[in-house]
């Protein structure tokens, strides 16, 4: 306690995003600018990967600024709170799309499983980390649409398909890309006896016509 207090008088909290001073990870001003997207059947995403979510997304992953997962982990709550097609009394899992081992060491935490958690937590959802990425990927967002299908195709197994057998899976990622990631996810999942999947993800890469936003 002393340690952090001494840390916090030489470098002052501050807003991951605007550099505002706080105790905040996301300050309240960056929060609302978040607007949510309308939801599509079957696949949610809760905003757009751009403005303050890009650049917080970023910051958690790259610059390994683990204090965002909470506010971001927030978000992701309200979002699913105003999805009414969304119903979680009828999910009865949730399963973050896996790292592969290297990267997740060198990263110290997987995002997706970090967003699950704070769903897990608000809706007492178990979460289970029932795939394991097999296969090292390159990024997806430094690949053309085809070789995303390809870097992905075998990426994922169902360590125990018990864990999954005849289960309402909610598949919980950070960013919505063109759905190679999720689709062989998706995949695993059902070939493994899932009755359902069902897709959530903090963001999705779209273009400005693509879905209209609604205010958080």
């Amino acid at each position: 306690m002393f340690w952090q207090s001494l840390l916090d008088l030489i470098f002052p909290p501050r807003c991951e995003v605007c550099k505002k001073a706080g105790s905040e990870a996301l300050c309240p001003e960056c929060f609302n600018q978040v607007s949510f997207m309308k939801p599509a059947l079957g696949i949610y995403s809760a905003t757009k990967y751009a403005g303050v979510i890009r650049h917080a997304i970023q910051r958690l992953k790259f610059a390994k600024r683990r204090r965002l997962a909470e506010p971001l982990g927030v978000l992701l709550v309200k979002y699913v709170s105003h999805t009414p097609v969304l119903n979680m009394r009828e999910i009865d899992t949730l399963v973050p799309v896996p790292l592969h081992p290297r990267r997740h060491k060198l990263r110290g935490f997987n995002q997706a499983e970090l967003l699950a958690g704070s769903l897990a937590k608000y809706y007492d959802t178990p979460t289970i980390n029932a795939l394991a990425r097999v296969k090292e990927t390159s990024p997806q967002f430094d690949l053309p649409r085809d070789a995303r299908l390809v870097n992905v195709k075998g990426a994922f197994k169902v360590a125990e398909p018990r864990s999954v057998y005849n289960k309402r899976i909610l598949l919980v990622d950070d960013i919505y890309t063109t759905g190679a990631t999720i689709a062989e996810c998706s995949r695993s999942l059902m070939i493994a006896g899932a009755r359902r999947v069902e897709v959530l993800t903090l963001s999705r890469a779209i273009n400005d016509m693509d879905s209209p936003l609604l205010k958080n």
